[in-house]
């Protein structure tokens, strides 16, 4: 599908702003390999290099932190209706691979907040022939997996495929009771965590991520184990984001629960974005 003229500048200004961001985020690495101390918002020094353009003038960057206090780089496309958000969205994702996370493979959360978003999307995404998926094929290598949260994939999915994992908003937040079960222990994960006698690698992994769920209190005499649920095989995978509507994803609960699968960079798509978030 050819692009129009706004959304390749689009795209260009988003392939600038993630050559600016991988630089600043290899410094981050370094500085904080040295001494934790010397962490600095590199999101928004990246921001700050790239917002010099018309396109960016009067954009605020409001900066984020994952569930591991890290800065969490983040921006939103604001898309009018029928502007093509889903086709940018599969663009970004090439993009950010390749000029960010430097590699084709890895798992994306593409978050809907709707049955009917949800539905249209995972029907063009799964489908070959459609200029979604297939944007998402050759930014891949055609190593493309559409899963839904009721479906399984591995650390070898995950190692060889580019995985995109479709979610509907509510079933994100975490508040909502109906939706609980990928936060619940799964033995169809259990393949991303230490096996369950090995309770001293399962403290090992806490500290690196102290975010993840645990059975009983964390920090017990006898060490935790680690539940071996979707949310927390997220959050050690540490996603790209791809939000739909994101002016839809603004309540504590949603912004909460997203930020704590602990994201490597969150997208918003949106026609109207709050001017304030």
């Amino acid at each position: 599908m050819e692009l129009k003229d706004y959304q390749q500048h689009c795209l260009t200004e988003i392939r600038t702003y993630l050559g600016h961001l991988a630089k600043l985020k290899a410094k981050y690495d370094r500085d904080v390999a040295e001494d934790p101390d010397y962490a600095f918002d590199f999101p928004r020094q990246a921001w700050g290099k790239t917002k010099d353009t018309k396109t960016f003038q009067g954009a605020i960057y409001h900066s984020k932190r994952n569930g591991l206090g890290e800065p969490l780089p983040n921006f939103c496309i604001k898309v009018p209706t029928g502007g093509g958000k889903t086709l940018l969205a599969t663009h970004s994702i090439g993009l950010i691979n390749a000029h960010y996370r430097q590699r084709q493979t890895g798992i994306v959360l593409w978050i809907v907040p709707t049955n009917q978003i949800y539905r249209q999307t995972l029907k063009a995404l799964r489908t070959r022939e459609h200029p979604y998926r297939q944007v998402l094929d050759v930014n891949s290598g055609y190593r493309t997996k559409i899963v839904e949260k009721t479906e399984r994939f591995t650390p070898a999915d995950i190692t060889e495929s580019l995985v995109v994992l479709l979610l509907m908003l509510p079933s994100a937040n975490r508040k909502n009771k109906e939706t609980l079960k990928i936060f619940q222990d799964s033995a169809g994960f259990d393949a991303f965590f230490p096996p369950e006698d090995r309770l001293p690698d399962h403290q090992k992994l806490l500290e690196q991520f102290p975010n993840l769920d645990c059975f009983g209190e964390k920090h017990s005499l006898f060490g935790n184990q680690i539940k071996t649920s979707l949310g927390n095989t997220l959050r050690i995978l540490q996603p790209v984001v791809i939000i739909d509507e994101g002016h839809k994803a603004y309540s504590k609960g949603s912004q909460d629960t997203i930020c704590n699968f602990n994201p490597s960079i969150i997208v918003e798509l949106s026609a109207t974005p709050p001017p304030n978030k």
